[in-house]
């Protein structure tokens, strides 16, 4: 499955320290991706919205706690050995942390990203009515998406 990402679009962004995040539309889905700031040798973490639910530590049934606790630290290894750095303690809660303070903004978030136009005109559109115009309106094209992966 290919993945289809344009960081210019990013509705949002943030510095933690050593790692950024990033809301922005993964595969036309609200997306936090975490990236390294400095290491460019290392992978990016993806968290799209269908799977941040598991995220919700605060708004869970108590009985479900360890098992979503458990979920948020495995994640957190696996972010971890994305971003290149190492999966202690306090990275890991680092991860976690920044993932749950994210979720609010992530589920605010628009659905899609504002399409953008070509500053010049294709042409015109005209509705007449008897021959007189009621409504003009220039035609745009729209922009290439960014890079798509596949």
């Amino acid at each position: 499955m290919g993945v289809s990402l344009d960081l210019r679009k990013a509705h949002h962004s943030r510095v933690h320290g050593d790692i950024v995040a990033v809301q922005t539309w993964v595969n036309d889905e609200r997306s936090l991706v975490l990236l390294p700031t400095h290491r460019k040798d290392a992978g990016w973490y993806i968290l799209g919205e269908s799977a941040a639910w598991k995220w919700n530590i605060n708004a869970i049934d108590p009985t479900e706690r360890n098992t979503v606790l458990t979920h948020a630290d495995n994640q957190a290894r696996i972010a971890c050995m994305m971003l290149g750095i190492e999966a202690t303690l306090r990275n890991r809660a680092r991860i976690v942390n920044i993932i749950t303070d994210t979720l609010p903004d992530l589920i605010r978030m628009p659905a899609a990203p504002e399409q953008e136009f070509i500053d010049a005109a294709f042409g015109e559109m005209r509705l007449m009515a008897d021959g007189q115009v009621i409504k003009a309106e220039d035609i745009k094209v729209q922009k290439a998406a960014g890079a798509t992966y596949g």
